[in-house]
């Protein structure tokens, strides 16, 4: 009797293994679970971030687009917006790497900001 309700045990263990979740839909599940509460958060530092942008405070929109992207949410204007304020505070190298990831992904004025960037980035090599 004991080996049989060994066994069982055991066949019970082996059998739960066999349906437990992994870590990574564990990940999944706990990611689509958060959804919602994260893309409210996105959509707020969205705002923050247009706000800050319309107003020039470059560093607020840096902070926002930050906040925004690290939600796992994104659009790619949030890249250029980031990409102007970093070219307005002087950080040539970040904004020119912003602009080319909102050009890469549709924003057309990107593209012309970039070779802008890459002007003054020569100049200032001089």
């Amino acid at each position: 009797m004991r080996k049989l309700v060994m066994m069982m045990a055991l066949i019970c263990i082996v059998v739960g293994n066999l349906y437990d979740d992994s870590p990574i839909e564990k990940a999944l599940r706990a990611s689509q679970e958060t959804a919602p509460r994260r893309h409210k958060a996105y959509e707020s530092f969205c705002e923050q971030a247009y706000e800050a942008y319309h107003d020039d405070r470059w560093i607020d929109v840096i902070k926002s687009v930050n906040r925004a992207l690290n939600t796992g949410f994104y659009n790619d204007s949030l890249y250029f917006f980031r990409g102007v304020a970093y070219e307005s505070l002087g950080y040539f190298k970040y904004a020119k790497n912003d602009y080319k990831m909102a050009g890469n992904n549709g924003v057309y004025e990107a593209n012309t900001a970039l070779e802008r960037v890459k002007q003054k980035m020569k100049a200032k090599r001089r």
